[in-house]
């Protein structure tokens, strides 16, 4: 009989029989104290629980193995107890509203009863997508073969769109009601707590099971199949590049560059159309010495934490507000040359790809075929599809002058790698994609 414990002293308890220990064995933990009923006792690293072995059950060896399945029971625990935070809401949603803070104001914004048909919508999909992953978990064994790391607002549920149409490329496995479901994970920036935010095998939960691979390989016939995250924000987090390097060491990266400016912009315009109250607008007027642009000391140790950040560290609890919301973060993921730095440091150049923006819209199918083509998919199996555009800004809204002059100002990258792909990015479309 295992038992986990949490912080809290609430436990819940699993049997399994020898037999059905090796199908299932993955995580080793190292063994603690012996508790006083007689058994042994071993914590799971990072995860804030703790497993005891009764004396009916003991430990003949200094190490013991862990179902997933246990781990998947204890997680579902865990993540009930953080509900009780975040009232009127369906267990599990108090980490994706926190980790995307924007959530909520979708739906506070609609008239009463649309927001309220939304908000069940979501929330009772959102759970039920966790759990289906979370009692599954025994059977997703796969990690991302490549990610379409950012930037935002530069093409990457386009991109994402346009490679699921390929036989042998999956994104998620999630319901379809919003993006953070079934496109992108959030799994570095927080979704699944801020102590969660480094452990390959709850990462492994967001991806397909053995059975999608099987029906890939072996009844459509595709040579490799292969899944992907494509969480735009990846790219904007100094901490991401090494999480992403000790599980994923061999990953290929995608990067959609698109001159921050609009990029910024179009961002401000989505968080007003979701009903997100700013304290600020890129459409007013730059002045001398303009506080929209002036840090304050809490914004400054924030990106100086996240900069800072272990793999196994968890997440500053206020990075979601501040990072969502104010025009600091905004400013600092426009300014690629920083942004892309740690990855160059983290992963090797040839499994690096930049797409300029501008390229993709004009020739997409060419530019989805050169990427399967870089990530080992055959091209020859992608057919296109048109989808319709995203979101439009309207044409008289236009942001503040000098903004550019700004964003290159203050970018603090010295090598000379990064600054060549910012300054290359809209003039040699072949510097974009394969720059040395």
């Amino acid at each position: 009989m295992f038992t986990f414990c949490n912080d809290a002293c609430r436990s819940i308890s699993y049997s399994t029989t020898e037999r059905h220990v090796p199908k299932l064995l993955r995580q080793d933990l190292c063994l603690a104290a012996v508790p006083p009923c007689g058994g042994s006792a071993a914590d799971l690293p990072g995860s804030g629980l703790r497993l005891v072995c009764f004396a009916d059950t003991p430990l003949h060896t200094s190490t013991v193995r862990c179902s997933e399945a246990v781990l998947v029971s204890a997680y579902v625990t865990l993540l009930q107890e953080q509900v009780a935070n975040c009232p009127g809401t369906l267990s599990l949603l108090n980490t994706i509203c926190r980790c995307c803070p924007f959530i909520p104001h979708i739906w506070e914004a609609q008239t009463w009863f649309k927001g309220q048909c939304m908000r069940v919508g979501f929330e009772s999909t959102y759970t039920i997508n966790v759990l289906r992953r979370m009692l599954t978990l025994p059977i997703r064994p796969h990690l991302p073969d490549f990610y379409i790391v950012g930037f935002p607002k530069a093409g990457t549920t386009s991109l994402a769109n346009h490679l699921k149409q390929h036989p042998a490329l999956s994104g998620l496995d999630g319901l379809p009601w919003h993006e953070s479901l079934s496109k992108e994970s959030h799994f570095f920036n927080g979704v699944l707590g801020c102590s969660h935010a480094s452990s390959a095998l709850l990462y492994r939960s967001f991806f397909p099971t053995i059975l999608c691979r099987w029906w890939s390989e072996y009844i459509r016939g595709v040579e490799k199949w292969m899944c992907f995250d494509a969480c735009p924000v990846t790219a904007c987090l100094p901490y991401t590049a090494r999480r992403m390097k000790a599980i994923t060491p061999d990953a290929k990266l995608i990067f959609m560059m698109r001159d921050p400016v609009p990029v910024m912009f179009s961002a401000e315009t989505m968080l007003v159309n979701m009903g997100v109250p700013l304290t600020w607008s890129l459409v007013d007027p730059m002045t001398p010495h303009d506080p929209r642009f002036q840090e304050n000391e809490e914004e400054a140790q924030l990106w100086k934490d996240l900069k800072d950040l272990q793999p196994s560290d968890p997440l500053p609890h206020n990075m979601p507000d501040l990072f969502y919301t104010h025009l600091y973060s905004l400013l600092m993921c426009g300014q690629y040359a920083d942004r892309i730095h740690p990855f160059l440091q983290e992963f090797p150049r040839a499994n690096m790809m930049f797409i300029d923006f501008n390229e993709f819209t004009k020739n997409t199918e060419g530019v989805v075929k050169e990427v399967c083509s870089f990530v080992g998919a055959d091209p020859a199996l992608y057919k296109h599809k048109e989808f319709s555009p995203g979101m439009q800004v309207s044409a008289t809204l236009q942001p503040c002058m000098g903004l550019s002059q700004f964003l290159l100002s203050h970018s603090a990258a010295k090598e000379c790698t990064t600054n060549y792909l910012l300054c290359q990015i809209y003039t040699v479309h072949d510097s974009v994609h394969h720059c040395a």
